[in-house]
């Protein structure tokens, strides 16, 4: 019982030494014995948890998808979210998603180079990751569609369909990551910048649910 407890307490200490290590490294420059160092364990442990560097990479990646889905389905649960018409279900997961930047972009950021990593590494693809990514928002952007179409809450212009809906989440998952590097970066006039560029967004995506805006 307590050999497990601190095997979970060592791989939480990987964790969070792996993300601390790319961010100040990038994901290239940082090796399994300079994890273990800032994780104060040994390197031999990481390997006995991980098998391979690449492993924990890919495990690192995961940690943080599945808590954000966590995190995202709990918050589509709330009577709060569910009392908004189909519209407004929308721009507030836009302004949810966009939200999680601020508090997670030192993970954000080490996921988009994990994924150069391992698609490096022929592991898996860049797909993958970019599927996760855009997935967990587009399943309840597409319900939240669905709903404000049957509320009348949104009467799109001719031309713009469900399939739009699914490149905007790519545009969201592009303006994500930009967010996440400059407040990396602590580059005040470029924050001011992309706060300026997502409320522009809020406005525009407003608008062509509303029908305002003909493709």
């Amino acid at each position: 019982m307590r050999t497990e407890k601190m095997r979970l307490d060592n791989i939480e200490k990987v964790y969070n030494a792996t993300i601390r290590l790319f961010m100040k490294n990038n994901v290239m420059n940082t090796t399994l014995q300079m994890i273990a160092a800032e994780a104060g364990v040994s390197t031999r442990s990481i390997v006995n948890y991980f098998k391979t560097r690449e492993n924990l990479l890919l495990a690192v990646h995961q940690r943080y998808v599945d808590s954000a889905l966590k995190e995202f389905a709990k918050y589509c649960d709330t009577e709060e979210y569910k009392s908004l018409s189909g519209r407004e279900q929308i721009l507030s997961i836009t302004r949810h998603v966009l939200g999680f930047v601020p508090g997670y972009y030192v993970h954000i950021y080490a996921m988009r180079e994990i994924s150069v990593a391992v698609t490096a590494a022929g592991i898996t693809d860049d797909k993958r990751f970019i599927n996760e990514a855009i997935d967990f928002v587009f399943q309840p952007a597409k319900v939240a569609m669905k709903k404000g179409l049957e509320d009348g809450s949104i009467k799109l212009a001719r031309g713009y369909n469900e399939d739009n809906l699914k490149m905007f989440i790519v545009v969201l998952r592009g303006i994500f990551e930009e967010y996440a590097e400059i407040l990396k970066s602590n580059n005040e006039e470029g924050i001011k910048t992309v706060t300026n560029a997502i409320e522009t967004l809020y406005q525009y995506l407003d608008a062509i649910l509303k029908g305002e805006i003909k493709k």
